[in-house]
């Protein structure tokens, strides 16, 4: 990680650093030491952008020291995953500690019912929609009135739409790839952090420079 951050300092690059795929960051099962190593970690590579993702926002006070809860880091994005309406208290725990970021955004896939119409997503930083994949259960078919919802109440501008998941447009179990991620022909794809594709396209037009750090860069 302190690898990429040199890389980030030496191309101007500010990657994103997902975390976490297949845990959470906030389980209280846990061991405290590898969460005390993880945020050693975030708060040394200040030149990343790191994307905290949680189900268990009300954790934040108690497991984070108190150095966040009185200044986050300004690189941290704190995320809440949010994927249906009942769900909806954690996204009021999230915003109780990291509402006055503006950071702060929700994962809402893979969803299962409309949020807009059931809460205020006018704080949130980005929104992530997406279905579910991996299923060949009808009901997990995305219905694109959830985002339609949220673009007549919220505006269009902070949304990313990742995937239909399984299931296209027409409730037709297709596969994710052949699903595509455009509803009524529009792409959403907005996030307030740099998108890898932009700074791997940023990257590749010169690729001497960043080949050249990476070689002079220890492992």
């Amino acid at each position: 990680m302190t690898r990429l951050d040199r890389l980030a300092i030496q191309t101007g690059h500010a990657f994103s650093v997902f975390c976490l795929s297949l845990g959470d960051w906030l389980d209280p099962e846990v061991d405290p030491a590898w969460r005390s190593w993880m945020i050693d970690t975030v708060e040394s590579c200040a030149h990343l952008n790191f994307l905290l993702l949680t189900h268990r926002p009300h954790l934040a006070g108690k497991l984070l020291p108190a150095t966040w809860r009185s200044a986050p880091p300004a690189h941290v994005w704190p995320g809440v995953t949010v994927d249906h309406p009942l769900h909806g208290f954690r996204w009021r725990q999230h915003l109780d500690y990291w509402g006055h970021t503006g950071r702060a955004w929700i994962s809402a896939e893979p969803l299962s019912a409309c949020l807009a119409s059931a809460m205020d997503l006018s704080d949130a930083a980005v929104t992530i929609y997406g279905g579910a994949s991996g299923t060949r259960d009808h009901s997990w078919a995305f219905d694109p009135q959830w985002v339609r919802e949220h673009v007549q109440r919220f505006g269009p501008d902070r949304i990313f739409f990742k995937q239909w998941g399984d299931y296209d447009a027409d409730g037709r179990h297709v596969g994710k790839r052949e699903a595509g991620r455009e509803i009524d022909g529009q792409t959403y794809g907005y996030t307030p952090w740099p998108l890898h594709r932009e700074l791997l396209e940023m990257a590749r037009r010169q690729p001497a420079k960043v080949t050249t750090v990476m070689e002079e860069m220890p492992a």
